[in-house]
């Protein structure tokens, strides 16, 4: 019975978003809950994992676990075909906070027994997970430290899935696909480049870049996953599990692997609102194929096929007048009334559509009633929603479950929550963009995700098997801060408080080691910036004596010196990052040559390297060869290695 058991394979599926992307619509409904395509997002995820041979799926809930519960207990009474042969347990848990917590609360609850599938409710698959899993167990055999195979989808670059969500590079070996640098950044960055380590090339036959990956929020892993995430508590996200692996790989003993979905192999994660339109239309246009609108249900053949994928449940009223033009799903008892026009809208059951309206791009929840003569475009309305006449929802507008729309009411781009006194239009702040003023939270945008909504005009995106697609965001590109920028802040505020603290050297290298991790940085790159941050330490602004101020700086910070400059290419490093910042920072101006000669007489450099950058800044004719004061220096220095070798 029990080798039985060992052989069924296991998923985890992690029910929260831990974000805020969905809101407010999230502070309501369970992201698991949500309808995509008329079924809720649950019943494709735990259908797929049916259909792909998983045999138990455990459901980490930590926030709304009652209501998944309730839920899946609902599933069960009537019988849906996942329910059949699947054993699906719900965990809940309110003291987690992140995804790492959650992977840790398994592994301390023993929860699962070996190799298992990770994913998070927000992916929708027709993938064969079994034989993804054994696909994965060979490459164990073959590598011992194999922690994880990351599952990827590989789309044109124009695709939206990936212009409206953050991109990805990746490198890996070409022969075995473990991956040696897997890097998030944003496609609208004015940073068109990208760093390649010379190492990473030099030390494998065959290296395979990646730059149209979808990350489909789905990999599967090793039995050390779990002991992992439980050893380090600086693992919040499956980012900073893949980030930590990479950088630590010889000390945690472990590897990453990737694997590229098939043509006929469908995933995708909802990640925004963007990416909640393209997969509901994916799911019309069956490239999701064999989850569809009736995933979930245990009768089929509920809706009426109408061509140009409309689809319309039999139980619905249309006019004869009404026209519905394309990608249109239409729930059950919904009625629709005369010179109506519908197009590239989702409409849930029991609605009433008036007459004179336009729906287009937009997502009608259940009980919704829009009344005469109104325009309803690329917006989202939840549950028992009342549109009164002659109204005007567009850009992206967003009303909650329970508000009642005034008649005549223009919103363009307007999040409306309905409050437990009355209905309140929420906070709006106005913001502009090259597409003109539109309307966006005030209280989004605090997280790590930029918030992204609906187009102001609908897409006509192609599937993720398009090779071409013209689909771009209409929304403003909210200024986020590069990371190694962020970094370097991070740097500087630790050695501050540091050095006005008088701080064990030992706890600021755990704290730079910490954000290093964090942000993805290279070494060398934490070799520049600490001397960099080094160099631009506020109390260095307002010094009266700036040399005096370095000296006792860098004497203060001698451990973390030595800890990071201690090869030669650190030292180079070390050297670039005294030129950048006097060049940069006028406190700096003139003072080259003395910060050098600081650094020569702690030992921190050495005179080959000092003669090598002498050479680099005379090479790429820099700013400083002509300075004073490293004119002097390395005078000075020429005279004194000529001196000690007539000494000796």
């Amino acid at each position: 019975m029990e080798s039985s058991k060992e052989n069924i394979i296991q998923a985890v599926v992690i029910m929260d978003p831990f974000n805020n992307n969905f809101a407010p619509i999230n502070k309501t409904k369970p992201m698991a809950l949500f309808s995509v395509a008329g079924v809720p997002l649950i019943d494709y995820v735990l259908e797929s994992l049916l259909l792909g041979g998983v045999g138990e799926t455990i459901l980490f809930c930590c926030q709304d676990g009652p209501k998944i519960k309730e839920y899946i207990k609902k599933c069960t009474n009537e019988k849906v075909p996942w329910s059949l042969t699947m054993d699906v347990q719900v965990i809940m848990s309110e003291t987690c906070q992140t995804m790492g917590d959650v992977m840790r609360e398994i592994d301390a609850a023993g929860l699962v027994r070996g190799y298992f599938i990770l994913m998070g409710v927000n992916s929708i698959t027709n993938i064969n997970f079994a034989a993804l899993l054994e696909q994965h167990k060979v490459t164990c055999k073959k590598d011992k430290e194999a922690a994880m195979t990351l599952i990827y989808k590989k789309v044109s670059w124009e695709h939206p899935l990936i212009k409206n969500d953050k991109a990805l590079f990746l490198a890996a070996d070409g022969n075995t696909n473990k991956v040696l640098i897997h890097e998030k950044y944003k496609t609208k960055s004015n940073d068109n480049a990208l760093q390649l380590p010379l190492d990473c090339v030099l030390s494998h036959s065959q290296v395979k870049l990646h730059h149209n990956l979808v990350d489909v929020n789905i990999a599967l892993c090793s039995p050390s996953v779990l002991p992992l995430f439980a050893d380090n508590f600086d693992f919040q996200t499956r980012d900073d599990f893949v980030n930590g692996i990479l950088i630590n790989e010889e000390i945690l003993a472990s590897t990453l692997y990737y694997t590229i979905l098939k043509d006929t192999q469908y995933a995708a994660a909802i990640t925004n609102w963007k990416t909640y339109q393209i997969v509901c239309w994916d799911i019309l246009h069956y490239w999701t194929h064999p989850l569809s609108i009736e995933t979930g249900s245990f009768y089929q053949n509920n809706y009426v096929f109408m061509g140009n994928h409309n689809f319309r449940k039999t139980s619905s009223k249309l006019s004869r007048s009404c026209t519905l033009i394309e990608d249109v799903l239409i729930g059950a008892n919904t009625q629709i009334c005369d010179n109506t026009t519908v197009s590239k809208t989702m409409i849930g059951n029991n609605c009433e559509i008036g007459n004179n309206v336009t729906l287009i791009g937009s997502h009608i929840m259940d009980n919704v009633v829009i009344k005469d003569n109104c325009k309803v475009i690329n917006s989202f309305i939840d549950s028992k929603c009342i549109i009164e006449t002659d109204s005007v929802l567009e850009n992206g507008t967003i009303i909650t479950a329970n508000v009642n729309i005034k008649p005549k009411s223009k919103l363009k781009g307007a999040v409306i929550e309905c409050s437990e006194i009355d209905n309140n239009e929420k906070s709006l702040a106005k913001s502009t963009s090259e597409s003109g003023t539109e309307w966006e939270n005030e209280s989004e945008g605090s997280g790590g995700d930029e918030f992204i909504g609906f187009d102001k005009e609908w897409s006509d995106s192609e599937s993720c098997y398009s090779s071409d697609s013209s689909a771009q965001s209409s929304l403003p590109e909210s200024p986020v801060p590069d990371d190694t920028n962020i970094f370097l802040q991070e740097v500087i505020d630790s050695l501050a408080r540091g050095y006005d603290e008088k701080l064990k050297c030992d706890y600021l290298i755990l704290e730079i080691n910490s954000s290093r991790y964090a942000y993805n940085i290279q070494l060398h790159e934490v070799n520049f910036f600490v001397i960099r941050a080094m160099l631009s330490m506020p109390i260095l602004i307002d010094s009266k004596s700036v040399l005096v101020t370095v000296k006792d700086i860098l004497k203060f910070f001698r451990p973390i010196l030595s800890n990071y400059i201690k090869t030669k290419s650190s030292i180079m490093d070390c050297l670039r990052a005294v030129e950048e910042s006097c060049i940069k920072y006028e406190w700096l101006d003139g003072k080259a040559g003395q910060i050098v000669h600081l650094l020569y007489e702690f030992d921190i450099v050495d005179e080959d390297s000092l003669l090598e950058w002498y050479d680099d800044l005379k090479d790429n004719e820099s700013l400083l060869v002509n300075q004073t004061s490293i004119v002097k220096f390395f005078e000075w220095l020429q005279e004194a290695s000529e001196e000690s070798e007539e000494s000796d």
